[in-house]
């Protein structure tokens, strides 16, 4: 499957990226939601691991730019984030995500969340 990993941290998406492309995945990379929606009119992904907070265009925003956009909306995304407000959460999934995810986070409960959402 191929991954877009969305978040403003470097790091974060190395760990990611290390983390999909050791279960055979292969992963694409953007620094906020724009940015994200920038690489999604030139490519196609399988499914999208989000953050929340980031500039540009934060997570939330994302998801309601995504979901306006027929070629995105049924991609599915999993909110990665260190925000833990069962609030965040209900928004998030209210606007699609399939799955919400906290940081920090372990590779298997990771791959096990994707394989289920899936």
């Amino acid at each position: 499957m191929k991954f877009l990993s969305v978040d403003d941290s470097s790091t974060m998406r190395k760990i990611i990226s290390l983390a999909l492309k050791g279960a055979g995945h292969e992963v694409i990379e953007a620094e906020h939601g724009k940015h994200a929606l920038d690489v999604l009119s030139s490519q196609t992904v399988d499914c999208i691991i989000l953050d929340v907070n980031m500039p540009e265009m934060n997570g939330i925003e994302f998801l309601k730019a995504r979901k306006a956009i027929p070629a995105l909306a049924s991609i599915p995304v999993f909110v990665l984030t260190t925000q833990d407000e069962e609030a965040l959460k209900q928004e998030a999934l209210s606007l699609g995500a399939k799955g919400f995810i906290v940081k920090p986070f372990q590779k298997e409960a990771l791959l096990a969340a994707i394989n289920s959402g899936i």
